[in-house]
């Protein structure tokens, strides 16, 4: 009898924290969580903690309109996006214009704070996304031991004061680097996973890559990276984007021009990417960068791969796509599919204008998806969380992805 009693009582103390845990979730934080993720934390069955693969989610400040939208249950990892770097080594904080820098600023505000609070709730690892996006600021910040010092410190700094878990750069180096500056982002990268992990001993450094990192010249020397860092997360999109001459798929999976073909087809592809980067690095490393969004252009004609008219491309949400159909503007819609390079489009027309839109669909994701099993990646990190909202339809093939 006693001993009935207290199995009620500690039902009783059971209920009453979920139900403390739940009022304040719901009181606090934004509404993102479902109730069915919140038992899934409490029973102690989350999806980041027994998922087989890495779901990356970042999340670009400038979404932070979409946060009440977003749907971040089936991510294992969310990566704020993102603190940018002075050539000096120290955080950005205000622009050139004297006002302080978006992405600084939004790291400290109430909505990101609460994403955070809630990505960490639901058992996920918060991950902080440095960035540099132009050569001549890479090579500055890796000039010198004194400036890669304070970029060291500094990450550091931010990485303590917000409580993430793990870090990612982002240094994007469009062109060809001196030799001097591949070796210095070795050793850059070197200093930071020591201080990380002095500082948190599971602290895991990831970092971004072109997808053609393997078959050029690119910043980052893959052999000497690979037992520095735990995750390479590859930029598998914009193979076109806006500024392109022809309408062509973010992500083409398959396509590349071969000996026998040599229409429709592509200059590169994903698949042949990978195939050299695979060479390189384990692959349970490689983690295939994921496209939540399209491109937009007025072209010449309604050919796969058509001409595009200069200075008319646009990025295109999965919203934008989804209200083409109710746009009383657009007229004669055409979704298609491209077996080359397994990826849909859309043509239809404004006035007497054609215009094409390329982006990713359930059936485009879910390729990739197989390609990730298949090959045993590491999983994927989509590009980027708020593209999608409202709609969840291209969450459909990554619950497969996380499926023990």
């Amino acid at each position: 009898m006693l001993s009935r009693k207290i199995s009620l009582l500690i039902f009783a103390t059971f209920l009453l924290i979920t139900a403390i845990t739940g009022y304040f979730l719901w009181k606090n934080t934004l509404p993102l969580v479902s109730p069915i993720a919140l038992i899934d934390v409490i029973t102690g069955n989350s999806k980041a903690s027994k998922s087989p693969k890495i779901v990356y989610g970042f999340f670009p400040y400038w979404n932070s309109k979409y946060a009440d939208e977003l749907n971040i249950s089936f991510l294992t990892h969310f990566a704020y996006f993102a603190v940018d770097l002075n050539p000096d080594g120290t955080i950005n904080k205000i622009n050139s214009h004297k006002e302080q820098e978006p992405g600084w600023n939004k790291l400290k505000s109430k909505t990101v704070e609460k994403l955070l609070y809630q990505s960490r709730f639901l058992g996920q690892k918060l991950v902080l996304t440095i960035t540099a996006m132009d050569p001549e600021l890479i090579s500055a910040i890796l000039k010198n031991n004194q400036t890669s010092s304070t970029a060291v410190s500094s990450i550091m700094s931010a990485y303590r004061d917000y409580h993430f878990d793990d870090i990612n750069i982002d240094f994007e180096y469009i062109g060809e680097p001196t030799a001097q500056d591949r070796d210095s982002f070795v050793n850059f990268i070197r200093d930071l996973k020591l201080a990380c992990q002095a500082q948190n001993k599971a602290c895991r450094l990831d970092i971004d890559i072109f997808a053609d990192s393997a078959s050029k010249n690119r910043l980052w020397n893959l052999s000497a990276l690979n037992p520095l860092v735990d995750r390479f997360i590859v930029m598998t999109y914009d193979y076109y984007r806006k500024t392109s001459t022809q309408a062509g798929p973010v992500a083409p999976l398959t396509g590349k021009c071969h000996e026998f073909t040599s229409t429709n087809c592509l200059d590169q592809d994903i698949m042949s990417h990978l195939a050299q980067i695979t060479k390189l690095l384990p692959s349970e490393k490689i983690i295939l960068g994921i496209p939540f969004y399209g491109y937009e252009w007025q072209t010449a004609d309604e050919n796969f791969l058509s001409n595009t008219y200069p200075r008319t491309g646009a990025l295109a949400s999965f919203s934008r796509i989804q209200s083409l159909a109710q746009d009383p503007t657009v007229s004669s819609i055409s979704a298609r599919w491209s077996d080359t390079t397994l990826s849909p489009y859309l043509v239809f027309q404004k006035g007497q204008e054609i215009h094409q839109i390329h982006f990713e669909d359930v059936r485009s994701l879910a390729e990739k998806i197989k390609l990730v099993k298949s090959a045993n990646l590491g999983g994927i990190a989509i590009w980027a969380l708020g593209y999608e909202t409202p709609f969840s339809d291209l969450w459909e093939p990554v619950k497969i992805l996380i499926t023990p």
